[in-house]
């Protein structure tokens, strides 16, 4: 997910783990180790920009990573306190062993794909069931990190809200994976009342909550793609069509990197020329917005020049105006 949810995550994870000891320094600890495994981000830009796709939620988000981390990083916080905290090397370890084994625990539950089971299989685990950005899951450890850190490290209170927190964001967790199931049968219903026959699809959760659910079914050419909210009274039945378009690449079919760019969308992907170019987009991401001529949020541009295939993901801002933010919003409640 993003590094605020995770960094608070890490946080949390501190508190709880050694928060009675170690008081707000367990929650720094905590904060740092939860967001080390995104710290591949400062090594990305060395790969080619396929490659970097698969760096990133690569090894450092696998489950060998924590066990390999933890001794060495408790040991240097052990080193940097053991002066003024009779806390041992084996605590520190805990501490970060759960908080940085959680950040990827968390990420599998997502759309993007994290190589959980690196370096002994590239399988990357995506369950789809939380969006890449939750309010309802990341605030709750807003709140109660802004309020513990002024209480007593020995206090029954800030116990109890660690506690109560990291259950209830672990319930809601749990939800999405319940709400998924919900989702999916809406739109094998909906797929079956408009006719549409399909080889496999999927549904993802889009942005800020877990209320409004993209679906894709895959036919023999391209995708049949709607949005649902929870709060929507009937079941889709406006579905646009994105047709694949893959001959678009016959030329540089054989080309290992749209190749591995193919992998990486798990085969829902559009290929079109706009302006700028080529393009081959992830269609598991969605639009920037709900508006049908929205632009797409996961795009790579492909250029051949001589032979040679060059690849680069656009630029081009991410960010919704305030018109398609409200309806944005008010599609999430139903409207």
């Amino acid at each position: 997910m993003d590094l605020v949810t995770q960094t608070v995550l890490g946080a949390g994870v501190g508190e709880l783990v050694l928060g009675k000891k170690a008081g707000n320094k367990a929650i720094v600890w905590g904060a740092v180790g939860g967001l080390i495994p995104d710290l591949d981000v400062l090594i990305t830009p060395f790969f080619s920009e396929v490659d970097g796709l698969f760096v990133h939620r690569g090894f450092s988000h696998s489950l060998i990573f924590s066990f390999l981390l933890a001794p060495v990083l408790g040991w240097l916080i052990y080193r940097f306190h053991r002066k003024k905290m009779n806390i041992t090397r084996g605590e520190w370890t805990i501490l970060i062993f759960w908080a940085v084994f959680t950040h990827p625990i968390l990420d599998y539950f997502t759309t993007y794909g994290t190589g959980a089971l690196l370096p002994f299989s590239d399988f990357r685990v995506e369950l789809g069931t939380i969006g890449i950005v939750d309010i309802f899951y990341t605030l709750p450890f807003i709140l109660v990190l802004l309020v513990i850190p002024f209480l007593r490290r020995e206090s029954l209170l800030r116990r109890r809200l660690i506690s109560s927190t990291i259950i209830l964001t672990s319930l809601y967790l749990l939800g999405t994976v319940g709400n998924k199931v919900h989702i999916n049968s809406v739109f094998k219903e909906a797929f079956a009342k408009q006719h549409i026959t399909y080889e496999r699809f999927k549904t993802t959760p889009l942005p800020l909550s877990n209320f409004l659910w993209m679906g894709l079914a895959e036919s023999d050419s391209g995708y049949y793609m709607a949005l649902h909210s929870n709060f929507d009274s009937r079941i889709p039945a406006d579905f646009l069509f994105i047709p694949r378009n893959e001959a678009k690449l016959d030329a540089i079919a054989e080309n290992e990197h749209i190749n591995k760019l193919i992998r990486f969308t798990k085969g829902y992907y559009h290929v079109n020329e706009d302006e700028n170019g080529l393009y081959l987009a992830d269609l598991r991401f969605g639009k920037m917005g709900i508006d049908e001529n929205a632009d797409f949020i996961f795009k790579f541009y492909i250029k051949n020049e001589d032979g040679e295939v060059l690849i680069r993901q656009s630029n081009e801002s991410r960010t919704l105006d305030d018109t398609a933010f409200l309806n944005f919003i008010g599609r999430i409640k139903g409207i």
